[in-house]
């Protein structure tokens, strides 16, 4: 039995009582992505310390979206709570009950910011869902040169996945209700960098959206440039059953058509389709999971 206190995740609400857009910024969607919770928990100080003045609208927060999953350090518990994502009549395992709560606030948001890490080595990046102007303003203003797009289709598109909802996540969802919705990728699990990539965006969002005035010297100044570009998702190779990766591939690594990326145990290669990156490379996936995906340089 699991105790309710995990099936109601902490919202936080600072209403200004003037009106103005709801930025809604979530964090540990995934239980063992840690770079929201403390980006978070560094931006909820701010604003105690006057550092950070919000002026209009309302900015909330879930700055542990998945508490059980959080504290046993694992991504889920019983569902991967960033697919097949909406209101369940019946809630059954232990994400579809926080469906239930987190359901509200992403209907409720003008603007959504979710932040996330990756097992792969890597930088930071923006999954962007929605390829309007609205919306790529939006990814371009948080301060992430990478952006990659197209990641919706690329799921529905595989033909192994069988239910289409598979793809539908906290952006997804908020979408369908007029949201301007990002996921950002703020590196990997343990690169300590990606807490200062997950704070700036926030304080980017906040800027950008005109909730709050923002002390200067809070924005991080020290996070490595890196090359800009967009990626526009070609398509997503599942782990059907038993392989291995041909080397130790880290995200964004240039692919040419025809690299051998992974082999299954019967001797089947798995191959890249047209020269471009290979995307969010993840070795030790469970069965009948996104092995990796790829992606061609395509500008937005």
């Amino acid at each position: 039995m699991i105790d309710d206190k995990y099936k109601n995740p902490e919202v936080i609400t600072f209403d200004t009582g003037v009106d103005g857009p709801n930025l809604t910024v979530l964090g540990a969607v995934h239980g063992n992505e840690h770079c929201g919770p403390k980006a978070i928990k560094r931006i909820l100080s701010a604003i105690d310390e006057g550092k950070i003045r919000l002026k209009k609208g309302k900015f909330v927060t879930m700055p542990i979206v998945n508490l059980l999953a959080y504290e046993k350090n694992v991504r889920f518990v019983e569902r991967n709570l960033n697919r097949f994502l909406f209101p369940k009549e019946n809630p059954k395992d232990y994400e579809d009950f926080l469906d239930l709560k987190l359901c509200p606030v992403l209907e409720a948001a003008d603007y959504l910011l979710d932040l996330h890490s990756y097992h792969s080595k890597g930088d930071g990046f923006i999954f962007l869902g929605e390829r309007d102007e609205p919306n790529i303003e939006y990814a371009r203003a948080l301060g992430v040169p990478r952006i990659i797009y197209g990641w919706e289709d690329a799921m529905k598109a595989n033909d192994d996945v069988v239910d289409k909802r598979e793809a539908m996540g906290t952006t997804e969802y908020s979408r369908q209700f007029g949201s301007i919705a990002v996921t950002l990728e703020c590196g990997n699990h343990h690169d300590p960098k990606g807490e200062d990539v997950g704070f700036n965006a926030i304080l980017n969002a906040m800027k950008y959206t005109g909730v709050a005035e923002i002390d200067e010297d809070l924005f991080v100044t020290s996070i490595p440039e890196s090359e800009t570009y967009d990626i526009k998702m070609g398509g997503m190779f599942l782990k059907s059953r038993v392989g291995e990766f041909t080397q130790d591939w880290t995200n964004m690594h240039p692919v040419s058509k025809g690299d051998v990326i992974a082999s299954y145990e019967d001797g089947e290669e798995l191959k890249i389709p047209e020269d471009g990156f290979l995307v969010l490379p993840h070795d030790e996936t469970p069965m009948n999971s996104s092995w990796f995906f790829w992606g061609v340089p395509e500008k937005l």
